[in-house]
């Protein structure tokens, strides 16, 4: 993993100093080049169109039972509310033996 991360800052860094090597603002290009690119807006309708709609419900149900999994192992985690109707009183014995002298 760590070669591929050291792999793309290398190319990068190459093509960063290649851009001002040329006398290229590097800002502007990188700018030109995200103007090219559509928005998400745009492109997500017609993405979510071109999934078939049994994958669309099992990816729905999925996320839903993910979900509701999640707040199961949440609720599972918290305490439960104590039923105890006992007192501190209650719990000592009555008699614990010879006293000390």
């Amino acid at each position: 993993m760590t070669v591929l991360l050291r792999a793309a800052l290398v190319i990068g860094v190459l093509s960063y100093l290649a851009l001002l090597r040329n006398g290229a603002d590097p800002a502007a290009e990188a700018r030109k080049a995200a103007g090219a690119l559509p928005s998400a807006q745009a492109v997500l309708p017609a993405a979510l169109d071109a999934v078939p709609s049994e994958t669309r419900e099992r990816a729905v149900r999925a996320v839903l039972a993910r979900g509701l999994m999640a707040e199961l192992s949440r609720r599972a985690a918290e305490p439960p509310a104590s039923t105890d109707t006992l007192e501190a009183a209650d719990r000592q014995p009555a008699w614990r033996g010879i006293e000390p002298r």
